[in-house]
């Protein structure tokens, strides 16, 4: 009789798509062309002195030696989350289970891996997985706090985040890690962006992140990078020729599909200007990262429905762009058990209770710190499937 085959661990599991790949120079000129965009549109994302902005750079990965480990890594690991001051399961694990994938490629050959993160700002106000009009936390006593961050009425319900104000959040009252996350969210152009330092600070300071191998390119920059200059008709035309319309953003701040003619007739967006940035498909949004080589693409469980059939557009779309790219492994994401890994206090569940929440990154850090990313570490060497749900496909 033949035994059944062990149940690999977790840690197994992500270590299996962990396989790296020197870019070619194709690659390698994309991924520079994108590090210096990023430099140019910089006054878009946030302004301040050059000493905050040395700190924000670094916190981005848009600094020097981030962007050069980007260019010439062998493995990046590509993931795309909504922004909002919330980060909910499975999502809000997304960084540490990219590192854990990092981790293994940092012993193998031909320099360190990186993360790229392409979050998607044009979400909008109505978002009902990320709900980004509240914002659930600790404050500075250790109670659960819902501050309303905009209207639910629904005449703002389309309205997209990158075309919202930055909120104004009173420093005071604030738990240790918030205070410090707001403050540097606050050189923040619009709320999108604002939403996205503040995330990202939280990860950093709970150990979620590889903090020099994390480059953070929201889905609008990428668009504007894919879409500037001269690239602007012959992607223009490919979308055009398989039925994937642009969208623009509309004088009311809400998304709205282009005619293949309104397409035609309009020039390049600025980059400088987030209201002039033109957005492609769903598929199209996630598929400019392969252009960058990536190794792996992480997702949660509707992406790892329709991922084979939007590998299939894409790979219809860079065909009639004339572009090679090599489609990444995939790593779904559908489940993971906080609740046995990183509980929260009773206190904390039941003023989330009585508030109408649910456990959200900011309450987390607040509770773990930078002892979070050890909690979920436990996880890694038990079976595949005893706290996780997920799926790998080559």
């Amino acid at each position: 009789m033949v035994a059944a085959a062990e149940s690999p661990s977790l840690a197994g599991l992500l270590y299996g798509v962990a396989a790296a790949e020197a870019p070619g120079a194709t690659v390698r000129a994309v991924r520079e062309d994108l590090a210096a965009f990023l430099r140019e549109v910089e006054p878009r994302v946030f302004t301040a002195q050059e000493t905050r902005q040395q700190e924000l750079r670094r916190l981005l990965g848009w600094d020097d030696e981030s962007l050069h480990r980007f260019i010439v890594s062998p493995l990046v690991v590509h993931s795309s989350t909504h922004v909002s001051m919330n980060a909910f399961a499975p999502m809000l694990t997304f960084p540490w289970f990219c590192k854990c994938i990092m981790s293994h490629a940092a012993s193998g050959p031909g320099g360190q891996p990186a993360h790229l993160r392409t979050q998607i700002t044009h979400n909008n106000l109505s978002d009902s997985r990320w709900k980004p009009h509240a914002w659930w936390r600790l404050d500075d006593r250790g109670a659960v706090t819902k501050t309303r961050l905009f209207s639910q009425a629904s005449r703002w319900a389309h309205q997209i985040l990158l075309c919202q104000p930055v909120p104004p959040v009173p420093p005071a009252g604030l738990a240790e890690l918030d205070a410090a996350a707001v403050e540097l969210a606050g050189h923040a152009t619009n709320f999108a962006y604002y939403a996205m330092l503040y995330r990202m600070s939280l990860e950093r300071a709970c150990g979620l992140h590889d903090a020099g191998g994390t480059v953070e390119v929201p889905i609008d920059l990428m668009n504007v990078f894919s879409l500037r200059g001269a690239a602007w008709p012959r992607w223009r035309r490919a979308c055009g020729e398989l039925g994937l319309p642009l969208r623009a953003v509309t004088a009311g701040n809400e998304l709205r599909p282009l005619t293949d003619g309104e397409a035609d007739e309009m020039d390049p967006p600025d980059p400088l200007d987030p209201r002039q940035t033109i957005f492609c498909h769903n598929y199209l949004n996630m598929g400019q990262a392969y252009r960058l080589g990536v190794g792996v693409t992480v997702g949660a469980e509707k992406m790892s429905g329709y991922e084979p059939e939007m590998n299939r557009v894409l790979g219809g779309f860079f065909a009639v762009l004339g572009e090679q790219v090599r489609q990444p492994r995939f790593l779904g994401v559908q489940a993971i058990a906080l609740d046995k890994l990183a509980p929260l206090d009773a206190e904390i569940a039941a003023g989330l209770e009585r508030l109408g929440g649910r456990p959200s990154l900011p309450l987390y850090a607040a509770q773990y710190g930078g002892s979070l990313a050890a909690a979920l570490d436990r996880a890694l060497p038990e079976p595949a499937d005893a706290l996780a749900t997920v799926v790998a496909r080559a």
